[in-house]
């Protein structure tokens, strides 16, 4: 976003701002996102268990991805106007990435707005924790993203230093909950069974086994890429014919080429890679956050991160897959790939993977309450807030 952009944007959503401020607030929740148009995993989890914790709370969706070219920009900018309005009538917030109206009008009082994000553990740095010219990729926003949030709820507590800096929030205004996807990749049982509904739904993976082919991407907005070293085509054919190369996209950046062999087989890209984690045999990326939770099966992990000294410069990393607490096994070809596929268990070790998911996730007996928690949490502001307000309406009588 150009400065004319920002400043025509501020101009026309402030004023939206100071006019739904005149309106009471109303005792609802509002699911905010730029990233689909429809609820993301963490959205979904703590909209569920907000229903069961306060069915009296009406729940609101404000969800749109951001466009590129014109029509697009024009198009987002009238629902911003929407849910600009909805935000400053909303007690409560819940994005999971960065939100425009949050960062650029003001926090209405009495109101939170609360960060999930969109991924667990802390892997790439990003928001105002990005380092080089990543700092600046959001242009003349740079400075205003990510700006406010009253809380964000993250996985572990070793993680909260992490989003503290990449928010800019006080370390006690992040709290950790536990991861608020996923938590079901703990249990052998729940696994079992989505495996059995899946090769129901992919007849063709059934008897083989599956590499799960799930790379990040590099780059931000329009010129995202995934960078394809080891091209899944080339895997395939290192590979026996009992291996299905399962490819998996990123939900916002395509992979083209490279796809012929007959014992490579593309996924919608839609579809969440956990979802898909319980018939993956192992698992292929590089600068995934998907890590975290792929750790809970304690499988084989492949990862392909050659460039990890110039990406630990520009993004920036908060872990290393080079350290000596890392999982999985670094590759550089699909002749490494198929040597780690065909020897002893890709390197996988039960007590590193738990550690490794403890440090992350939080403890593992602990998982499956996190939606809970997060909803209690955001709750407990909220009472927090409705006091809050009633002093100051109190006070205001008296005066």
């Amino acid at each position: 976003m150009n400065g004319i952009e920002l400043a025509l944007t501020r101009l026309v959503l402030n004023l939206v701002a100071f006019v739904a401020q005149r309106l009471p607030l109303r005792a609802e929740v509002l699911f905010a996102s730029s990233r689909d148009r429809a609820l993301g995993p963490q959205l979904a989890a703590v909209a569920e268990a907000l229903r069961t914790a306060a069915p009296e709370l009406r729940q609101r969706h404000a969800l749109a991805p951001y466009g590129y070219g014109l029509g697009a920009k024009v198009r987002y900018l009238l629902h911003l106007i929407g849910a600009t309005w909805a935000l400053q009538r909303a007690e409560i917030t819940i994005v999971d990435n960065a939100w425009l109206p949050a960062h650029i009008t003001p926090r209405r009082q009495g109101s939170s707005v609360v960060q999930v994000w969109h991924a667990e553990g802390a892997y790439k740095r990003f928001g105002h924790a990005a380092r080089e010219t990543s700092t600046a990729a959001d242009g003349a926003l740079s400075d205003l993203i990510h700006g406010g949030y009253s809380a964000a709820l993250v996985s572990s507590e070793f993680v909260r230093p992490a989003y503290a800096e990449a928010f800019r929030l006080p370390l006690e205004h992040v709290h950790a909950t536990g991861p608020l996807r996923g938590a079901w990749l703990a249990s052998q049982e729940e696994v079992a069974r989505r495996r059995a509904a899946l090769i129901e739904q992919y007849p063709a993976l059934n008897g083989r086994r599956v590499l799960l082919y799930a790379p990040t991407f590099r780059g931000r907005g329009s010129e995202r890429t995934t960078t394809l070293n080891i091209a899944p085509d080339t895997i395939a054919a290192a590979l026996s014919d009992n291996w299905v190369v399962l490819i998996k996209a990123h939900p916002l950046v395509l992979i083209s080429g490279h796809l012929q062999h007959p014992s490579c087989m593309t996924v919608d890209q839609r579809i969440p890679v956990d979802e898909l984690f319980p018939i993956a045999d192992a698992l292929f990326t590089d600068y995934s956050s998907s890590i975290f939770l792929w750790s809970l099966l304690e499988r084989p992990l492949l990862l392909a991160v050659d460039d990890v000294a110039s990406y630990e410069r520009d993004p920036g990393l908060f872990f290393d897959p080079r350290s000596s607490d890392s999982i999985g096994v670094r590759v550089s070809s699909a002749a490494d790939v198929a040597a780690v596929l065909t020897g002893s268990g890709g390197g996988v070790s039960q007590a590193t993977y738990r550690a490794f998911a403890e440090r992350y996730l939080g403890p593992r007996g602990e998982l499956g309450g996190a939606a809970a928690r997060a909803a209690a949490l955001i709750l407990g502001q909220r009472r927090g807030e409705v006091q809050r307000r009633g002093e100051g309406e109190r006070r205001s009588e008296r005066q």
